[in-house]
């Protein structure tokens, strides 16, 4: 017996041990057909179509694999010349030179900022911490107030 058949076996005791408790309810017509008729639509939907955490593990892992290298490719990926192709082959490591550069500057900009922002941060006195705090929590019970009342407003007359 695979796998597939054990999984539905249980499914369908668990399934049987609910449904007798809920034998003085009766369901509408043609409801077991619609449900029936879903779950085999569903059933029939090719692997490819689902979501991903419902492929083949080979697949998932393909599809995992093909992401990573498309973004190392365009993180990578520069206008060669011959020139720069010849250079690279015959001194790989020249292919990593120029991302190192551009990491140096970025790091250096992002040190200026982090002193920028060290030094105003220093600046700001105790009350000024707490009064931000106290706008962030004001502006958070605004926001889900204004959510449920929206939500109240847009959904509820839908649900009558």
């Amino acid at each position: 017996m695979n796998r597939r058949t054990e999984a539905d076996a249980a499914l369908e005791q668990r399934i049987a041990r609910v449904l007798t408790g809920t034998a003085g309810f009766k369901a509408p017509e043609g409801l077991e057909a619609r449900v029936l008729k879903v779950i085999e639509q569903r059933a029939a939907v090719p692997w490819w179509q689902r979501r991903v955490p419902e492929w083949p593990v080979l697949a998932q892992l393909l599809f995992a694999l093909t992401g990573i290298a498309a973004a190392a490719g365009l993180l990578l990926a520069r206008p060669a010349t011959p020139k720069v192709l010849g250079t690279v082959i015959s001194q790989p490591a020249a292919l990593l030179q120029q991302p190192a550069a551009d990491l140096h500057t970025t790091l250096n900009v992002l040190s200026v900022f982090h002193r920028l922002a060290d030094t105003m941060i220093g600046a700001l006195t105790d009350s000024v911490w707490y009064g931000g705090l106290a706008l962030c929590a004001a502006a958070y019970v605004a926001l889900f107030i204004l959510l449920a009342f929206g939500y109240r407003l847009l959904q509820l007359p839908a649900a009558r």
